[in-house]
């Protein structure tokens, strides 16, 4: 936001919309809700459950490994271990609930074993009845299979990367497998003798550095075409995070499995065509609802990067199920908001592009406003580039186009000009009704009343403000901003 538009002042009126006003039925949003997330549920878990049986059916192709049914359940269940943490990931699921997530999927495993075992037993009527040998059977396994897979997941769902960590994974995948064809393929031209002395001219090291080029390419398209399906649509940015999970998981299992059957080994890819192929057809069949959702704007007092991110997490994410969220871009949220088509501009040289330079371009980027659904149900998060003497008319212009405002006071003194000028706004077009205020002990609240009560013609007007104080950053206090935006726009809440 620093530095100023080269275009123009865009500090002049604007045309703002008005935001929707349609009565709204409470049960009905909690309805709608509660389908959107059991239909990611369902379509997801069978998915999963899908890739697992493929991967199940290649793992006693292995030579000498007997198949039973006792076993084969095992090993499914097993190779289901990826759907929890996409379930996590796709429903927004706070980080204390999701391990009761993994501890519901890991009891269940082992409820499983002893039923199955006893199963089994009353089948064969044998004497022995190992209830504890496969449920000990069955974690082993699943420790050895998850593992190292896990790891890697944990590290690329880090909140503050996993944003281009899909992009960056995938490059990376492609380059690491290519470099391994390069090998493969080098050492077979040498025993080509036409080609052998080239070759040994040339060495390994300058064939890479020549396999290199065509791969680079092949990356490089490889990101454009991720970020055209996502420009269309065709998945969301959560979507591309919960793929790469099995992504992960498909690599694994492929390089384990070549270890027994060489280069037949990249077959355990197909688990995850699979998974995806199971999921696409899945949430065409069952298509999320459409018209718009309920339009938050997010507010707040930069320079406070991980109070602000949880906050974020908490309420932005989540509001996703029921309506798009716009912001003012900052450095505070940069982590949480970059998207594919960020990620692209940025490699291209091209972020010029992002910014709003004046009144035309200000436009231009609401009409793209997104306001339909991802296919799995969520709407996006648009992000405005500002310059400083752009930053107001885009303030005044989604003002207009939302339908509640959060905004974040948590440290809010007289230095904050910016947040004045917003305060004045909110009250200018009679939008402090619709305006949850987090605030804690740093908050200067005497002078929010004052700002408010200083703008012209509505001193006498001024509303109840709605204060959610937000100190210790408990998640139960962000639960509550949660509740309380749920409530002002005549939803309730879900769950």
């Amino acid at each position: 936001m620093h530095g100023a538009s080269t275009v123009g002042e865009s500090t002049s009126a604007f045309h703002v919309v008005s935001p929707s006003r349609e009565p709204r039925s409470p049960a009905d949003y909690r309805k709608r809700e509660g389908l959107l997330r059991l239909r990611l549920v369902l379509v997801y878990a069978i998915a999963g459950a899908s890739a697992a049986a493929f991967w199940t059916w290649l793992y006693f192709r292995t030579p000498d490994l007997e198949f039973t049914w006792l076993r084969g359940v095992a090993v499914w269940y097993v190779y289901c271990w990826p759907v929890p943490a996409t379930l996590i990931t796709l429903l927004a699921v706070p980080w204390r609930r999701s391990l009761w997530v993994v501890a519901g999927y890991l009891m269940a495993g082992m409820l499983t074993m002893v039923v199955c075992s006893a199963i089994s037993h009353l089948i064969s009527g044998q004497a022995g009845f190992h209830v504890m040998t496969n449920v000990q059977f069955f974690l082993f396994l699943l420790a050895l299979e998850a593992s190292p897979p896990a790891l890697i997941i944990l590290i690329a769902s880090n909140r503050r990367i996993r944003s281009v960590s899909p992009l960056v994974l995938a490059a990376l995948l492609i380059f690491t497998f290519s470099s391994v064809a390069a090998r493969e393929i080098f050492v077979t031209l040498l025993d080509a003798g036409g080609l052998r002395k080239s070759l040994l001219t040339i060495g390994p090291n300058g064939w890479f550095m020549f396999a290199t080029l065509p791969v680079g390419y092949l990356c490089w398209r490889l990101l454009a075409l991720l970020n055209a399906r996502y420009r269309r649509k065709s998945f969301s940015d959560v979507q591309l995070v919960a793929d790469l999970f099995w992504v992960i998981v498909a690599f694994v299992f492929s390089a384990q499995y070549a270890s027994s059957f060489g280069w037949k080994g990249v077959s355990g890819l197909a688990g995850f065509v699979v998974y995806r192929a199971v999921a696409q057809v899945g949430l065409a069949m069952w298509p999320p609802p459409h018209g718009p959702g309920i339009r938050l704007l997010i507010l707040r007092v930069f320079g406070f990067r991980g109070r602000t991110e949880k906050l974020f997490d908490s309420v932005a994410q989540r509001w996703r199920f029921r309506g798009g969220v716009a912001m003012i871009a900052g450095a505070d949220l940069a982590a949480r908001t970059i998207d594919p088509d960020d990620t692209l501009a940025f490699l291209a040289g091209d972020l010029r592009s992002r910014f709003v330079q004046g009144p035309q371009d200000l436009e231009e980027h609401l009409e793209l406003m997104d306001g339909s659904r991802d296919p799995d149900s969520r709407f996006r998060v648009t992000e405005f580039f500002c310059h400083e003497n752009t930053w107001p008319g885009t303030l005044a212009a989604l003002l207009g186009r939302s339908d509640v405002i959060l905004m974040d006071l948590r440290g809010f003194s007289e230095k904050n000009s910016g947040c004045i000028f917003e305060l004045r706004q909110l009250a200018t077009q009679q939008r402090l009704d619709d305006t949850a205020f987090v605030v804690d002990a740093s908050t200067d609240i005497k002078l929010l009343e004052l700002t408010v009560g200083a703008v012209e013609g509505n001193a006498a007007r001024i509303p109840p403000f709605r204060l959610e104080k937000v100190e210790s950053g408990a998640a139960a206090e962000r639960e509550r901003v949660y509740r309380s935006l749920c409530l002002m726009s005549g939803t309730a809440l879900a769950g």
